[in-house]
């Protein structure tokens, strides 16, 4: 099967996910309603397909397109701003993502589970037909390509730096695992010049005592790794080397550990970074806030800077006035306008409590969020994220239509609607 027959097999599929969410596109659902659908719905179409094959590239590529359109609300004709990629969307929550899944990385850990199976299920049928065909004389992990291969031998190949990512070998009678070309021990070994890859762990095991050799490890290695290989608890030498997975606790194979290894194999791949990675602490305390959940998603674009302020849209080469709609003074950053600009101010002064002695001099929201995330109880950022999500929308009325709602005004219509929903979501519970 060519590249391009594979890519027109596999065209339907595309095709089945486009034309389920062009039939949502017709209904007005919110951002955080289109992340559920597209979760629970759109992204589980073609995980039937993705468990047995290797979906080509472009396919993977054209689903996830049609998923960031649907997300932005876009539809056949027209061309909204991307305000963030779809690999940063694909970024689980923790790490300032929405946690969507990236196809072709999901497509990688579906095929894992099964090429899994031919490290472990040694007794069963599906590995017996498979080592018979392709590697009769050998492990898995080392098995070439062959002659004549099926695709779906391909496929399961194409997984394996996923398992050689998230795996590690348990030593047992050490006659299975290189010192140098298997991983053994979670970091990397310095040895000393002249060590040959082909020499096996078991050349390093008394026989006797069935200890370490430590004469052997001190000649071998160098000082930085001897303690590491000596820490290493040895299993019975009756025992053949056995490859676990190494991606959680139970040491249990799972398609969630195997996609976020997929997803780390990717990143360091394309040398891709973001400093939200490290504000686990704000994203977590902003997603796990009980409020509605089109105030938690517009939250994480404000901290992302991803807001349609003026100054945003003329960083997107939008021929606008980037000076603030309400003050005029200063440039609508998002900061501004939700913190620091006059109307907000006003609004901020009203809330009883903590917030209304915060600083007001943050560099950007994050900054902001960094803060108040530590400094604020769970009711007060319940009160933040609401009240925020109300200057937000008094703007757009200034904005769009030239009505200009008081502070006290913006301010009731914030805590009324974080105690309707406290409210729905009490009665929701008891029945």
């Amino acid at each position: 099967m060519g590249g391009r027959s594979k890519v027109n097999t596999f065209k339907g599929l595309q095709e089945r996910v486009t034309k389920r969410v062009m039939g949502w596109k017709e209904k007005n659902i919110s951002k955080a309603g289109r992340e559920v659908l597209i979760k629970t719905v759109a992204q589980a179409i073609p995980t039937y397909s993705m468990s047995i094959f290797k979906v080509p590239r472009a396919v993977c590529d054209g689903i996830n397109s049609a998923l960031a359109k649907y997300w932005l609300g876009q539809t056949r004709n027209e061309h909204k701003i991307h305000w963030v990629n779809w690999g940063r969307l694909c970024t689980p929550k923790d790490r300032g993502g929405v946690g969507f899944r990236d196809i072709h990385a999901f497509n990688l850990a579906m095929l894992a589970k099964q090429a899994w199976r031919l490290t472990q299920e040694t007794h069963s049928l599906f590995y017996r037909v498979y080592k018979a065909r392709y590697f009769p004389t050998c492990f898995f992990m080392e098995a070439n390509l062959g002659s004549n291969p099926s695709f779906v031998w391909r496929s399961l190949l194409s997984a394996r730096d996923v398992i050689k990512e998230g795996s590690i070998w348990s030593i047992g009678d050490g006659c299975m695992v290189g010192i140098k070309s298997h991983r053994w021990l979670p970091h990397p070994l310095a040895f000393h010049e002249g060590v040959d890859s082909a020499v096996k762990v078991k050349e390093f095991i008394d026989p006797q005592t069935k200890q370490w050799d430590r004469s052997k490890v001190n000649t071998w290695f160098r000082p930085s790794s001897r303690t590491e290989v000596l820490r290493v608890r040895l299993g019975s030498l009756d025992y053949r080397d056995k490859l676990v997975w190494n991606e959680n606790k139970s040491r249990t194979f799972s398609v969630k550990s195997a996609y976020q290894v997929a997803l780390r194999i990717h990143r360091n791949s394309s040398a891709e970074h973001s400093r939200a990675w490290d504000d686990k602490l704000v994203w977590n305390r902003l997603w796990g806030l009980p409020i509605p959940p089109k105030v938690r998603n517009f939250m994480w674009q404000a901290c992302s800077d991803i807001l349609p302020t003026r100054a945003n849209l003329v960083w997107r080469k939008v021929h606008i006035d980037p000076k603030c709609a309400i003050c005029g003074e200063h440039d609508e950053t998002v900061i501004h306008i939700l913190w620091q600009c006059p109307l907000a101010r006003n609004v901020w002064a009203l809330v009883r409590g903590r917030l209304q002695k915060c600083d007001s001099s943050a560099l950007d929201f994050l900054s902001l969020a960094r803060t108040l995330v530590v400094k604020l109880s769970r009711e007060e950022l319940e009160t933040w994220a609401m009240v925020t999500w109300s200057i937000w929308n008094a703007r757009n009325r200034i904005q769009f239509e030239a009505t200009q709602t008081p502070p006290q005004i913006i301010l009731k219509g914030a805590v009324s609607l974080l105690e309707e929903y406290h409210r729905l979501a009490s009665s929701r519970s008891r029945s």
